[in-house]
């Protein structure tokens, strides 16, 4: 009886011995994977290049003759194209008269939501659950109008979402028409028109073109002809000064320039010139508009892997017209692929891989680059036979724990590793 407790003492040890030695081996190879592997898994990163840049156009300042008192308003927005003779603004003998004339514009356009709200060839044919999504995002788009304070839109947002809300009444039955409020803002508009007066003084173009109410001092320095004379200095000191600090004479109102096509110089730190000719997407960073534009040139200055960059652009709108100086970002595309650890990256028979760890083996697999980045590679997603795939456990540091290899073939697989290295740090 002794024994036999005895014999199952010791198989009951040997039992949970087996189990603890399982379980501590687990332990150790999840830690031990965790630590020298790494999964292979899709990654998207796009190569961007960011620099301040300075517009260049061939522009010529716009002026008034009328050197009296007065209140200036343009009759056109920054950017707009005007023709030989057309006004461009007005001078009125008091901001009354401006002030009134913005006030019948919009009872104007109150006036005309009202009528067509009650006309029937537009509630007789309207769903009212389609007019409630479309005043629901006309609602979004006035509050994020208000929110990023573009007031230059609030007006006619508003307006807008006021003509909705008429046609769901009218159409639902809430409102017969809107007769009496008309009335009210006619007798309003007529009161405001009796009170006008013409303006003072007039400015007309003196040839065609693009206006900008913008102006800098760097009118007449700065010229597309000139483009090639200027200087990392001269670069750096117009950015370093946006507004020059020169006289403006007093009837100066704006600027001209003949073309809708434009330049822009900056400095920048690279040594790559294969995107000369090419055309990519240009963002202003500051406020978030994409212009596409061609790398007319890339020049050397002699000074480490310091340029000068010429792009150009036929794209024009207010935010062009008005700017002179302005952050930007270039983005030469998009990349998507495995993402590699360059600490990974062997060579087997002068070709480019990894080892994997699979079945308990260790493999090497190759790898198709296609970007590099400062720690990592993304290599090409595919199929063939022998290539890295996703999801693959890659070892880190094979040349500790890869053992199928001879002393000779690790040490020619290091050395090309470090030459690999080599080559990438002259590249970059």
């Amino acid at each position: 009886m002794r024994f036999r407790r005895l014999r199952d003492l010791l198989i009951y040890a040997v039992i949970l011995a087996c189990i603890a030695a399982i379980v501590v081996s687990q332990i150790y190879l999840t830690l031990s994977s965790d630590s020298d592997t790494e999964d292979a898994t899709l990654f998207t990163t796009s190569k961007t290049l960011s620099f301040t840049g300075v517009i260049v156009r061939d522009e010529s300042l716009v002026y008034t003759s009328y050197l009296g008192d007065g209140v200036l308003t343009y009759d056109i927005d920054d950017g707009s194209r005007v023709s030989n003779g057309s006004s461009i603004a007005k001078i009125y003998n008091s901001y009354s008269q401006i002030y009134n004339r913005h006030e019948i514009e919009k009872l104007e356009e109150e006036i005309e939501a009202l009528e067509k709200a009650q006309d029937n060839g537009t509630t007789d044919y309207v769903q009212p659950e389609f007019i409630s999504t479309q005043i629901a995002e006309q609602y979004k788009e006035l509050i994020s109008d208000i929110k990023t304070q573009d007031f230059e839109n609030l007006n006619s947002e508003r307006v807008q979402l006021l003509k909705l809300m008429c046609i769901l009444n009218v159409s639902s039955n809430v409102e017969s028409d809107y007769t009496d409020r008309i009335s009210v803002l006619t007798e309003r508009l007529n009161a405001l028109e009796v009170s006008l007066v013409n303006a003072v003084a007039t400015v007309s173009a003196s040839s065609s073109g693009y206006f900008t109410s913008v102006v800098d001092g760097y009118e007449s320095d700065l010229t597309t002809d000139g483009i090639s004379e200027l200087t990392v200095d001269d670069i750096n000191s117009i950015i370093s000064s946006p507004q020059k600090n020169t006289t403006m004479s007093s009837n100066v109102i704006g600027k001209l320039f003949s073309d809708y096509k434009w330049q822009m110089v900056g400095v920048i730190y690279t040594d790559d010139r294969y995107f000369v000719n090419e055309s990519f997407d240009l963002t202003f960073t500051s406020v978030g508009k994409t212009y596409t534009v061609t790398v007319d040139s890339i020049t050397a200055t002699g000074n480490g892997n310091e340029a000068i960059i010429v792009l150009s652009c036929d794209q024009m709108d207010e935010t062009v017209a008005a700017s002179r100086v302005v952050d930007v970002e270039i983005l030469f595309g998009t990349y998507s692929g495995i993402k590699v650890s360059r600490s990974a990256i062997r060579f087997q028979n002068g070709q480019k891989g990894v080892y994997v760890v699979s079945g308990g083996q260790t493999e090497f697999r190759l790898i198709n680059v296609i970007y590099e980045g400062d720690d990592y590679v993304l290599s090409e997603v595919t199929s063939d036979d022998g290539y890295l795939t996703l999801y693959d456990s890659v070892l880190l540091d094979p040349v500790s724990t890869t053992e199928g290899q001879s002393s000779s073939e690790a040490s020619d697989d290091v050395e090309e590793e470090e030459s690999e290295k080599s080559d990438d740090d002259e590249t970059s």
